[in-house]
């Protein structure tokens, strides 16, 4: 059967599969409720099973519901992924929930002082950015510059090689687009430090931990004499607190940046998890001295694999620490430059590599991939099989080139949570309810109720393409609906 042809069949099957989902207008309309309800999730979860509220005091059943009664017997919930590549209404709905996580620490950090009104705090705060070592040449995009010029003398005034060991050139010509494909790739693969990047990547983690750990060394360094003596490290701690959240970045060759928005609070002993106004001394000069001392000299211990692999990992030397002006408009603008890396993948940065780890039990094969990004895969593999990296579990994380950190992560205090998010999102629903419209709505009546259920996962992603479809046209007309009204085209 020619290309066309098969093309043909199944545009027609799809049809037939959307004609058949609107031919009953009941079942149509209950199928589409539970669309909206999980967010025009694109690979919604499948639930089979019941759920009734029980009045704890009377022992009553005042509502049940069970799946049975819904089109094909399931409910659908969101898949909840963050990943922009694999579901992108529930990344947006991430995105959305990580900008104000991130805005929450920029413009509303507030105390109560003796139960008086809340006041603003504005504390150092700046955005820097953590980058990896370099790991040999690569291809670079310059703004149409040349990508990489021929040197003519070294460092000691010797005449430059023009040519690598194995005969390949170390400079290129060539202006690239920032979309070209070649951009982030070694000059040449086998000079390039392929285990140092794998190992630099399984490591960012414990190096951000002792970054923290140096911050506020460097801290006590360089904080004025108290009463003509040095502040101490455990005097800093009771005096100054460091805040952050991160969140790690892919470059096009396959290493890990970090991108942390760090603020310096003071400490309130009686109150310690309030947001409390950082003493005068510390301004934003001594919290960008520290990060810069802490980033230049903190380093992790790393399995010697290959002969020319560095011993350490250390961050590279393009630190950019930039301060934040705490208000609403930076706020808002620092919040969303972060958000937008928060549901990137790997893949996003990387070409041909897979959003998520391949399921238990599976190879995971990976398709048809740069020649750099192939190689690197396979330094991941072979350094997973060796004793000295057991412990670095790299075998579970190909898909992501070594990385096993989060791609978001905060300190305690540093602003909301996501989970007081969803919780508000959750309240605000229930508030919102009615008892003559639903039956599972709150009532004011003083008595405990519980939810009982049992549910098992009936299966991921819709019955079929046609579904799918719909899915996808009801999610669009949402979006051009919303858009609508923000922009005051509605009545």
């Amino acid at each position: 059967m020619s290309t066309t042809l098969q093309t043909h069949v199944r545009t027609q099957t799809v049809l037939g599969q959307m004609i058949a989902r609107v031919a009953d207008e009941d079942a149509y309309r209950r199928w589409a409720g539970q669309v909206e309800r999980a967010g025009h999730c694109v690979r919604p979860i499948q639930l089979a099973g019941s759920a009734a509220t029980v009045n704890t005091q009377t022992g009553e059943v005042e509502a049940a519901y069970s799946s049975a009664g819904e089109p094909g017997g399931v409910l659908l919930v969101a898949c909840k992924d963050r990943r922009e590549s694999v579901c992108p209404p529930c990344a947006a709905r991430y995105r959305a929930d990580a900008w104000h996580v991130f805005a929450a620490g920029v413009r509303v950090n507030r105390v109560d002082q003796h139960g008086g009104p809340a006041q603003r705090v504005a504390n150092p705060l700046v955005l820097a950015t953590f980058t990896a070592p370099s790991f040999g040449r690569v291809h670079a995009a310059r703004d149409g510059g040349v990508c990489r010029m021929p040197r003519r003398t070294t460092g000691d005034g010797k005449r430059a090689r023009r040519v690598c060991e194995h005969g390949k050139p170390l400079w290129c010509p060539a202006r690239h687009d920032a979309r070209d494909g070649l951009v982030g790739a070694p000059l040449c693969v086998d000079c390039a430090d392929l285990a140092g990047m794998v190992l630099f990547n399984a490591s960012v983690g414990e190096l951000w931990r002792r970054t923290v750990i140096y911050v506020y060394r460097a801290l006590a360094a360089l904080a004025p004499a108290v009463g003509g003596r040095p502040v101490g490290v455990r005097q800093i701690r009771e005096l100054l607190r460091l805040s952050y959240v991160k969140v790690a970045e892919f470059q096009k060759r396959g290493v890990v940046h970090l991108h942390v928005l760090a603020r310096l609070d003071g400490v309130n002993p009686d109150d310690p998890d309030a947001v409390t106004a950082a003493p005068a001394w510390a301004g934003v000069e001594l919290l960008t001295a520290a990060l810069g001392r802490a980033a230049g000299r903190v380093s992790v211990e790393l399995p010697v694999v290959d002969g020319h692999t560095a011993a350490v990992a250390r961050w590279g030397r393009q630190l950019d620490i930039r301060p934040v002006q705490a208000d609403e408009v930076n706020g808002a603008r620092v919040a969303g430059y972060l958000a937008k890396y928060a549901t990137k993948t790997v893949s996003d940065s990387v070409s041909g590599l897979p959003a998520s780890r391949p399921p238990a039990g599976e190879a995971g094969e990976i398709g048809t991939v740069p020649e750099h990004v192939a190689a690197l895969t396979d330094t991941v593999r072979r350094l997973a099989r060796l004793a000295t990296c057991r412990s670095l579990r790299l075998g579970r994380h190909v898909h992501t080139l070594g990385f096993r950190g989060h791609v978001t992560s905060k300190s305690r205090r540093y602003s909301t949570t996501f989970t007081a998010l969803r919780q508000a999102r959750r309240a605000w629903r229930q508030a919102n309810r009615t008892r003559e419209h639903d039956p599972w709505a709150q009532q004011d009546d003083g008595a405990e109720r519980v939810i009982v259920g049992e549910w098992r996962i009936a299966g991921v992603g819709y019955r079929n393409l046609g579904d799918r479809v719909w899915a996808e046209v009801l999610g669009r007309e949402h979006r051009q609906a919303r858009e609508a009204q923000r922009l005051g085209l509605t009545a």
